[in-house]
């Protein structure tokens, strides 16, 4: 009896011995589970707004600004009037063009790929508005177009560069282009040495009014080579004969910012730079401009003119309180605060009309907003 009882008592410590070991197994195995979970998110889990490339890239830019003068020196201007600037493809954003594509290469290509890019561009959005100076916005803009164009891939794939482009646009898009000319064109010259407050300096602004019926993208500008050579002014025409015939352009390569019009002066950019076709272009008012002296307001337009001149604020646009609504303080304040923002938004548009340098439109962010970044070389 005794020897049964001590054999019973055996079983049962080996019993409770055998469980402990499947539990302390099972444990370890979720303890190397979790550590693995963690460490998947770890490498997932991005916070695109704290990229180690743009945190340098915003503290070079200030450092920059704090240097910056209002104008370049004569000498300065001469000097870069001689030399060759072969900048391109927006070599300011390399080094983030390049983190990107590290960040892309590690996510998983699974069902929640597009869900995790659109967090990315959420994210983007909410920096975007936090930040004031101009070249960061762009820099913002341009995780923002990549990302874009990342998703697009995934969806459609073997998409070109101007396929992506049509993707992003939107009617009544103001198209800025930075253009390397060759052989030597003093007039892009001069544009891109007024000063050096941005990175890149833009030569050509263009309008996207529509696609014709091949899906080719059209646009309205003002250019001294015009698709009908017996003039030189306001047209409409294919972006794809502006940039690529090769008695029209000289170009090699071009930049491209594509900024969003704000909804109050749309209409009035359609209407307005419609009634301007056939005007003819401006030679002189760019170098006014460079020159210090007064735009002179007449019917004739350079690229520029032609969409600062076509702004006009929609006052249908505009949200408009009733003194018979029964209104409290708050009311009262927002009412306030939007017709301070419409007063803004009217100087703005004011001031911008005088402006005849494709860059000039950055320093107005209410008015217009740099949505998508892209390169083309011919």
């Amino acid at each position: 009896m005794e020897k049964e009882r001590k054999s019973i008592d055996s079983q049962t410590k080996i019993s409770w011995k055998i469980k402990w070991i499947v539990v302390a197994l099972l444990l370890a195995l979720w303890s190397s589970n979790f550590s693995y979970s963690q460490e998947n998110d770890s490498i997932n889990k991005v916070d695109i707004t704290r990229l180690e490339s743009y945190e340098q890239f915003r503290k070079n830019e200030l450092i920059r600004c704090l240097d910056l003068k209002e104008r370049n020196s004569a000498f300065r201007m001469f000097v870069q009037l001689v030399t060759t600037d072969a900048r391109n493809g927006f070599a300011e954003f390399h080094d983030i063009d390049e983190e990107l594509k590290n960040i892309f290469s590690q996510m998983s290509k699974d069902e929640n790929y597009i869900a995790e890019l659109d967090e990315f561009l959420a994210d983007l959005d909410r920096l975007y508005v936090l930040e004031k100076n101009v070249e960061c916005r762009l820099a913002i803009a341009y995780m923002k177009s990549r990302i874009s164009d990342e998703k697009i891939k995934f969806l459609y794939w073997n998409l070109n560069v101007g396929e992506l482009l049509k993707k992003q646009l939107k009617v009544w898009d103001i198209i800025l282009l930075n253009k390397k000319n060759s052989p030597f064109d003093i007039w892009t010259k001069a544009l891109k040495i007024f000063d050096d407050k941005y990175l890149t300096d833009f030569t050509h602004v263009l309008i996207f009014i529509w696609f014709d019926e091949d899906w080719n993208i059209l646009v309205r500008h003002s250019t001294t080579a015009t698709e009908k050579f017996h003039k030189i002014g306001v047209e409409n025409t294919k972006l794809n004969s502006y940039i690529f015939d090769k008695d029209r352009s000289s170009a090699e390569w071009y930049d491209i910012v594509v900024l969003r019009p704000d909804a109050s002066i749309l209409q009035s950019l359609l209407k307005l730079s419609e009634d301007k076709i056939g005007s003819w272009y401006d030679n002189l008012s760019a170098l006014r401009q460079w020159l210090w002296l007064n735009n002179i307001f007449d019917d004739k337009y350079n690229c520029v003119e032609l969409v600062t001149q076509s702004m006009e604020l929609d006052e249908g646009k505009r949200l408009f309180y009733s003194d018979a609504w029964e209104y409290s303080f708050l009311w009262k304040l927002q009412r306030d605060i939007e017709n301070m923002y419409h007063e803004g938004l009217k100087n703005d548009v004011q001031e911008l009309k005088s402006m005849t340098h494709p860059n000039n439109l950055f320093e107005f962010p209410n008015l217009v907003t740099p949505v998508y970044l892209s390169h083309i070389s011919k």
